[in-house]
């Protein structure tokens, strides 16, 4: 039974449940652990670590695993065991941010084409390659409206590497964050951020919905918060020493 230590970049809301992914610690990619049921949604007893918080996002955990299950929508999936989920750090230090930053896609194109959506037949055809990506976009807004079922639904527009986007945000952390805020269009200086401010963002190929597979956003992290914490903090330096060094030789 394989397990893996995972950076854990997304607990997102998934019908009832949730939708965890991460990236291996190891290098090798993008881990999105599933239940046993046909949709793979995760429940708070299945990320209920072993000192009894849950799972968050920017922890370290240790998971031990089954077998993977790839569908042709989300080739990363791997079904969970029993045994329950072990957190090695909270919160992530400054080898796995080096890690994170080599993740980090370039665009235009997310998950083969620029458009918010992707047809599940043609995935059935063609599987996906990936299904998880971490991007900061150049440019970035934010919408309060009502979803296709009438429900508050937070979407944010952004441009990264020319592609144009506007996605769904599925994060419940950034939700909670702006539910005090009205319908309508939203700058991130009415959040309190810079005008500039950079996020980091966690993209998903979601379920399929009508014929269709949704991209979604699945975790929202201001760049400038990564550092918060000491090791990140500690890492900040470090990457100065070495631009320094780097000018000096």
């Amino acid at each position: 039974m394989p397990g893996f230590e995972i950076i854990c970049l997304a607990n997102s809301r998934k019908l009832s449940g949730r939708c965890i992914a991460g990236l291996r610690t190891d290098g090798g990619g993008w881990i999105r652990p599933i239940g046993e049921n046909p949709d793979g949604t995760l429940f708070r007893n299945h990320f209920t670590l072993e000192d009894g918080s849950l799972a968050r996002p920017l922890d370290v955990l240790r998971i031990q695993l089954k077998e993977q299950r790839p569908e042709p929508h989300q080739p990363e999936n791997w079904l969970i065991s029993s045994k329950p989920w072990v957190l090695v750090t909270r919160p992530a230090k400054a080898e796995h941010l080096k890690l994170i930053e080599t993740f980090i896609e370039k665009g235009p194109y997310l998950f083969g084409n620029q458009s918010d959506r992707i047809l599940y037949k043609s995935l059935i055809k063609t599987p996906a390659k990936a299904s998880l990506a971490l991007v900061i976009p150049d440019e970035i807004s934010w919408a309060i409206n009502k979803s296709i079922r009438g429900k508050r639904q937070t979407r944010v527009s952004l441009n990264f590497g020319g592609g144009d986007y506007d996605l769904v945000v599925t994060d419940p952390l950034w939700e909670e964050k702006l539910k005090s805020f009205s319908f309508g269009n939203h700058s991130s200086e009415s959040f309190g951020f810079r005008k500039n401010e950079k996020f980091l963002l966690t993209i998903s190929l979601g379920e399929p919905f009508e014929g269709y597979c949704y991209k979604l956003v699945t975790y929202v992290q201001p760049w400038k918060d990564l550092f918060n914490s000491l090791s990140l903090k500690k890492h900040k330096v470090i990457l100065r020493k070495e631009g320094r060094d780097r000018c000096q030789s």
